[in-house]
């Protein structure tokens, strides 16, 4: 009498059917995945922006309650108007008020290509810096708006993820390789003058609609003294340079 045979191992319908699962499973988790790993970037950055809107309260009590907006940093050549990017306005947050230059760093920003923080993210030989060589071109993600003080409204922007458009309005873009594309069109990251941090959305126009009176935060056309004129005529938006 012949034993039966018995079955060991899957049937090719089994293993089809076990791999139809896990790629089912995997098409649901995969985008989860995705949206936490983008709020773990996003709570980085937040802080990191933060850290600079600290340093710039500091910078203003030191400074007749001013927000750095003209160039003061020893080797700076250009005195006589605001500046023109935000790198030229955070310089003279280095080194008193920042001793490091790494919460300028985005990872995934066209506006920080690599993990360039160069030359000397932790002031080793701060002698050496100038205005020039303080924060480098490929060292900052952040935009900043001048000619604020400690006594502005506290709700106007301060410092935000670079822009693709300064504007106004100011506008980002919906590709992560451009220019203020680095959350897709979708939000931006906004330090306010009272030092307070959100991410905010963006509309279908990729503008900022979180305003403190339902308007665009950075659209200020028509607002007479608000990111109107030009240099020494109101509030600017600078990019990074």
């Amino acid at each position: 009498m012949k034993t039966p045979r018995t079955q060991k191992g899957f049937t090719l319908i089994e293993l089809l059917v076990v791999i139809g699962i896990i790629a089912l499973l995997a098409s649901i988790a995969l985008p989860a995945f995705s949206s936490v790993q983008v709020k773990a970037q996003q709570t980085k950055a937040l802080n990191n922006a933060k850290q600079i809107g600290f340093a710039c309260k500091a910078y203003a009590t030191d400074n007749n309650g001013q927000y750095p907006s003209y160039p003061t940093t020893s080797g700076s050549t250009n005195t006589a108007s605001e500046v023109t990017t935000s790198n030229d306005a955070f310089n003279d947050l280095i080194p008193t008020y920042l001793q490091t230059i790494q919460c300028f760093f985005q990872a995934g920003s066209h506006e920080t290509p690599g993990t360039k923080a160069s030359p000397d993210p932790d002031f080793t030989t701060v002698g050496s810096q100038t205005a020039a060589t303080a924060l480098p071109t490929g060292s900052n993600h952040w935009a900043y708006v001048t000619g604020m003080s400690d006594t502005s409204n506290s709700s106007y922007p301060l410092i935000a993820d670079n822009p693709a458009s300064v504007g106004p309005p100011a506008t980002w873009a919906s590709d992560p390789t451009k220019a203020g594309g680095v959350w897709k069109g979708k939000q931006v990251i906004v330090v306010h003058v009272d030092d307070s941090a959100s991410v905010d959305q963006l509309n279908s126009t990729f503008s900022d609609m979180t305003g403190p009176t339902g308007i665009d935060l950075f659209d200020t056309t028509g607002q007479k003294g608000w990111m109107s004129g030009g240099a020494g005529a109101g509030n600017i938006f600078v990019p990074v340079k």
